[in-house]
Order: C-alpha cells, then sequence, then structure tokens
C-alpha cells in the first residue's frame, strides 16, 4: 500500500518498503483476488438421511389420506343406507317400482361415469369443498357431535 503511494506521489520520501505479514494475510489477500472459497460439498448421508425422512412423511401422509378416504366412503354409504331406512317403504305399485328402478339406473349411469377405479380396483369417487370455511363449518360440527357423545357417555 505504501509503496503504491509513493510511486503516485512524486514528493514522496519512501525509499524502502517492508514486507510483513504471514500466511493468513497472503490467504485474505488471496481471497479478494479470487473470491471467496467455496462451500464444501454436503455430506451425501445426511442427504440420504434427509430424502428418506421425507420420503417417510410423504408415506406416512398418503397412507393416512387412503385410510381417511376408505373411512369417509364407509361413513358415505352408512349415511345413504341411514336415510334409506328413513324412508317409507316402496310402493307396491308396478309403476313405482318401475320408476324407482329406472331412477336407480339413470343415477348409477351418472356416477359411473364420475367414480374412477383405484390401484386396488375399488371405486373411487372425489369431493371438493367449496371453500375454506366449509372446512370450519365441517370441523365444527363434527366436535360438537363429539362433545355430545362425550357428555353422554358421562366422560
Amino acid at each position: 500500500h505504501n509503496l503504491a503511494l509513493a510511486a503516485l506521489d512524486a514528493e514522496s520520501d519512501v525509499d524502502q518498503v517492508d514486507l510483513a505479514g504471514g500466511i493468513e494475510e497472503l490467504r485474505r489477500r488471496l481471497e479478494v483476488l479470487l473470491g471467496a472459497r467455496p462451500e464444501a460439498p454436503s455430506d451425501m448421508s445426511l442427504r440420504r438421511e434427509s430424502e428418506l425422512a421425507v420420503a417417510q412423511a410423504a408415506a406416512e401422509r398418503s397412507a393416512r389420506r387412503e385410510r381417511l378416504a376408505v373411512s369417509g366412503g364407509h361413513l358415505l354409504s352408512a349415511a345413504v343406507q341411514f336415510l334409506g331406512e328413513l324412508l317409507p317403504a316402496p310402493s307396491d305399485f308396478p309403476e313405482s317400482k318401475a320408476a324407482t328402478t329406472a331412477l336407480a339406473t339413470t343415477l348409477k349411469q351418472n356416477l359411473t361415469d364420475l367414480v374412477e377405479q383405484d390401484d386396488s380396483g375399488r371405486p373411487r369417487l372425489t369431493f371438493a369443498l367449496p371453500d375454506a370455511t366449509a372446512l370450519d363449518g365441517l370441523t365444527n360440527v363434527l366436535a360438537r357431535l363429539l362433545v355430545r357423545t362425550q357428555s353422554a357417555n358421562g366422560l
């Protein structure tokens, strides 16, 4: 630094420059010239462990969703069966039976177009909630039902 200033200043009385420093000074200057040292590659075993943990968490979420979907299907089937029990007995008139059979056939055809087969060959019908408030409403109703059930059981 002093040598550079002396070279630029004609009236400078600098006639010698002391070179002092060590390996650290040289390293610092080289880093300034060449840029910072790149980061060392990450440990592959840590990366594999992390990827394995992420994959395991995804598999657990997927399995839970599958169990929930199957349970939801059982719940929906039970609810429809319950509603069927609440309805009055079907009429013995042939016209009424024919109309019911025709309507049931039409509904089944329309629903069959919407149902997909999953990997296990089970029919899968997916429902979408209209918005986030629908999920809030659903959880509030379920919570109220659970609270009533617990209070009825004396819990």
